[in-house]
């Protein structure tokens, strides 16, 4: 390590220890991108939450003259991200740099209001210039779209704001505008320096969301899996995962120092709100939000129609977060410091590790989810189909993590979902991927009546491929999948063993991947 790097160590520390103290309660990444700057002409607005409350979840407000949904913290009423059934979504990062006033409304509760109230971008400017008077204790950037393709950020101190418009060529040449926790008319009203609290990660966010843009790429699953999953060091530089170093020559080898991070130590929760089109229903502007910190836990599509799953918003806390801070437990296990991560954990030299087991699963969900908007865009939807589609995708998040956890804490996979007895195999298809047709063998030990059925995302059956007994041993059974769109299916074996002294039946799903 270099004296410019140990300088500009100890100044960040001391940054740190100075906000950290004073009010390290939201700080966050934000960002916002007019559909000219986006790969499908989309609004997109995000957030990478970093706070001390770590129990969120996604909750359904029928309260107020919209309905909407917003992350809150567990129990509480403060909207800290959120979209409501005219499209209007708001989100925020502090903005300690800028003077709040001594009364009146502070971030969450101004969001709150804003997404009751607001049905459109000029709305919110209304509410704004009626609280100019009143006074606000804000100290916030707030990033705002609606349906009609506004996308800002608004600087807001307690008597005054400043609008950064997405979509005015002299403010976002490029249609996008970043912050994180600074505001351009606080700290950085003269140019952006290295003395600015989070100017790391913002450098950072601005190189990867240039990156996208200039790649044609700037979508919600880029900055989901590549922004908001992203480790950097203090010189806003990318850190590899995994990371075959020691941080500092008294650090374990692979662990990061993940403060200075857009995926950091302190981040509880994540979202990506993609806006609609002109002419298409704003009640379909979807809230991608990720319960837990953002390495530990998989994104899950939300809408601002019906009461949210259960799994997203429980009686006290929210299992999809409760499960992610279990594994964010065994990430971050480091005992002196609790800001390091262990990357080997996240992805090893071998590829595999937790990031290999809930990727793949949350790439179900994007492929899913683009398909059952496509339809919904295109045609009619019901309220109900789309909030039996969220019950599904938290749910099988839900399992998801919960397998990888278990798989992280005894060092053994299972794909069993009931395995008595225990001499029956389900084995993978074989060729998988698969174009058109693929082979499913399993083994049963004694004569059983077999089932074996295809399902797609939304758990509804498409095929059943044989239902009647089968003699002991191996069998193949051929399966063509023509007909059917690309994406992931799954099949699902149930034995029931004829013998009177066999009790007891197997059954076993696995997943396939249709590729055409």
């Amino acid at each position: 390590m270099n004296r410019k790097f140990w300088l500009r160590l100890i100044f960040v520390f001391i940054s740190l220890w100075a906000f950290q103290n004073s009010c390290a309660q939201n700080e966050c990444t934000i960002g916002v991108a007019s559909g000219k700057a986006t790969a499908d002409g989309r609004t997109l607005l995000w957030k990478t939450r970093d706070t001390s409350s770590i129990d969120n979840e996604v909750n359904y407000n029928t309260s107020y003259k919209y309905n909407f949904i917003a992350v809150i913290n567990a129990g509480g009423t403060s909207a800290w991200m959120g979209v409501n059934e005219k499209g209007f979504a708001i989100l925020n990062s502090a903005a300690n740099d800028l003077e709040k006033g001594d009364s009146g409304t502070g971030n969450g509760t101004l969001m709150t209001i804003a997404l009751g109230t607001c049905a459109t971008m000029s709305d919110f400017s209304h509410l704004l210039d009626s609280t100019n008077v009143t006074c606000r204790q804000t100290q916030a950037n707030f990033g705002v779209i609606d349906s009609t393709g506004a996308a800002a950020i608004f600087e807001t101190a307690g008597y005054e704001y400043w609008k950064f418009d997405a979509n005015d060529s002299t403010v976002a040449p490029k249609g996008y505008v970043l912050r994180t926790n600074f505001a351009f008319n606080g700290d950085a009203k003269n140019g952006l320096n290295n003395e600015i609290y989070s100017i790391e990660r913002y450098r950072r966010q601005a190189s990867l969301i240039n990156d996208f843009h200039s790649g044609g790429s700037l979508n919600y699953r880029s900055i989901i899996r590549y922004q908001m999953r992203d480790f950097s060091d203090f010189e806003s530089e990318p850190v590899s995962v995994p990371y075959p170093h020691k941080w500092l020559w008294n650090r374990l080898y692979g662990y990061i120092y993940a403060y200075v991070s857009i995926c950091r130590s302190t981040s509880v929760s994540a979202a990506v709100i993609q806006g609609v089109l002109p002419g298409e229903s704003p009640k379909l502007s979807t809230m991608w939000t990720i319960l837990g910190q953002p390495a530990s836990a998989i994104a899950v599509p939300y809408w601002a129609v019906g009461k949210t799953p259960y799994e997203a918003d429980g009686y006290s806390t929210s299992q999809l977060c409760n499960t992610s801070k279990r594994i964010k437990a065994l990430l971050f296990d480091y005992e002196e410091n609790s800001n390091y991560i262990d990357s080997y954990k996240l992805r090893d030299a071998n590829d595999e590790g937790l990031w290999s087991n809930i990727f793949p699963a949350e790439d179900s969900i994007f492929t899913a989810a683009d398909q059952m908007l496509e339809q919904w865009r295109s045609n009619t939807f019901t309220i109900t189909e789309m909030v039996d589609t969220e019950k599904f995708f938290a749910k099988y998040a839900l399992s998801i993590l919960d397998k990888a956890y278990q798989q992280m804490i005894t060092g053994i996979e299972s794909e069993f979902v009931n395995a008595a007895p225990t001499d029956f195999i389900l084995y993978q298809n074989y060729p998988n991927p698969f174009n058109l047709s693929t082979t499913i063998q399993f083994y049963v030990p004694y004569q059983c009546f077999v089932n074996l059925k295809i399902y797609n995302l939304l758990g509804e059956q498409i095929a059943k491929l044989i239902s009647q007994k089968f003699a002991p041993g191996k069998h193949n059974i051929a399966w063509d999948g023509r007909e059917l769109a690309s994406g992931i299916y799954f099949y699902r074996l149930e034995a029931l063993p004829f013998k009177p002294d066999k009790k007891g039946s197997f059954i076993e799903t696995k997943k396939l991947h249709l590729v055409k």
